[in-house]
């Protein structure tokens, strides 16, 4: 396939679709190159974790004209009628704009919408992880089906009907990707099904774009001076918990938060002096409370509600010590933070190393198992090893994980 046209600055960008706010950083972003920007919310008030005002410091709420209010049950019903939603949508944003082209930018299910956008000038789908490798995924239709048509309102369906609907989510959604002009989605080697995915796309002549990237945007009124040490050592994970149940078929997005809190069990009965924070999200709360207090950690441990990302921060702040999955998924926002913050991040950075996107050589403080968790929380006992390992962090992310370099594949920032 050959190179693409950048798109320049006469263009509408539309972005819709706003999965823990992640594409709003991409707004920012083009929003600062001059870019013309409109950004779609879908997300209700109580999805704090896919509201922008909860993550950005310069979003408030009421939004500003660019950044339209639009909320949705569910965004699973933009595939079931992928049609009716893209003509919505054309009238709205000519009524509201005058525009009879644009770009988009299409996170989640609003991907499906692609086929049905011609009147775009050009389709870009980014993706958030679960949309692209588990709903884009042809090939594990049948674990989804089995792991999800009891959730959502797919519960209230007989279940034969509840399998149909999923499998044709699932082939709409793929044809939402073969029929993006270019494709956002992790690098190579992060997920199995996923690669397996983004090749059919690329051999169907999609082009693809490879992104590991936070925004710094939200982290712009935070300290990043080291933490002196006090008399509790303070530990914080925002991990979603994810280690045991997987609705959505795929194993690959196991945590491994049962190896933390293994880890942290081993080390409680060497140093007693600690703080455990925890946030309760995710599929295996429960099985995770339950194994804290099997194995006598309970006591450390301070269970927070879902938060507003302002308030996370506060967390990673206050931390001396942060965790980010050991499992068998791959170093996001969460570890992301903590590294910009100068946290030494427990975690497994296999993934990044193995696929390339990173150097072996790196400040993570590796770990999956248990007792390499424990042995990270020995050292790190030391004070200027953690000084350390602060300072390296904050200058590895920098190098490593900003997302400008991304967009500079797609937007010429020169137009």
């Amino acid at each position: 396939m050959g190179e693409q046209v950048r798109i320049g600055k006469s263009e509408l960008v539309v972005f819709m679709g706003g999965m823990n706010a992640m594409p709003m950083m991409y707004a920012l972003e083009l929003k600062q190159l001059g870019f013309d920007v409109l950004y779609f919310v879908d997300a209700a008030p109580q999805d704090i974790l896919s509201r922008p005002e909860n993550h950005y410091p310069d979003i408030s709420y009421p939004y500003p004209p660019w950044v339209i209010e639009r909320r949705l049950f569910s965004q699973l019903l933009l595939p079931l009628f992928p049609r009716f939603s893209a003509c919505y949508y054309r009238w709205y944003i000519r009524r509201l704009t005058g525009r009879k082209k644009c770009v988009f930018v299409l996170n989640g299910f609003f991907a499906s919408l692609a086929p049905f956008l011609s009147w775009a000038s050009r389709k870009i789908a980014l993706s958030h992880g679960s949309d692209l490798d588990v709903w884009g995924n042809t090939k594990g239709i049948d674990g989804l089906v089995t792991g999800f048509r009891k959730r959502s309102f797919f519960r209230f369906l007989p279940a034969p009907l509840a399998g149909r609907l999923i499998k044709m989510i699932v082939a709409r959604q793929y044809e939402g990707y073969r029929q993006s002009d270019s494709v956002l989605y992790f690098p190579k080697g992060f997920n199995n099904a996923g690669d397996s995915v983004m090749q059919s796309l690329i051999d169907e002549g999609v082009q693809y774009v490879s992104r590991h990237d936070i925004s710094d945007e939200p982290l712009k009124c935070c300290t990043r001076t080291f933490k002196e040490p006090c008399s509790v050592l303070e530990i914080f994970s925002g991990v979603r918990f994810l280690f045991e149940t997987f609705p959505n078929g795929n194993s690959g997005y196991n945590k491994g938060n049962d190896l933390i809190i293994k880890g942290l069990a081993l080390y409680y009965s060497r140093n007693k002096n600690i703080r455990i924070h925890f946030v309760r999200k995710g599929e295996d709360v429960d099985a995770a409370r339950a194994l804290c207090k099997k194995l006598g950690i309970d006591a450390a441990v301070v269970w927070h509600d879902e938060m507003k990302l302002s308030d996370m921060l506060a967390l990673y702040e206050a931390s001396d010590i942060c965790f980010d999955q050991v499992g068998a998924h791959w170093i996001g926002a969460v570890g992301g933070y903590a590294l910009w913050l100068g946290k030494p991040l427990i975690a497994n950075d296999a993934s990044l190393v193995n696929s390339g996107v990173w150097p072996s050589e790196n400040p993570i403080c590796s770990a999956n198992t248990a007792q390499a968790i424990c042995d990270w929380l020995v050292k790190l006992e030391n004070t200027d090893l953690r000084r350390e390992v602060s300072e390296e962090s904050k200058r590895f992310v920098e190098a490593h994980m900003m997302p400008g370099s991304v967009l500079n594949k797609l937007f010429d920032a020169g137009a």
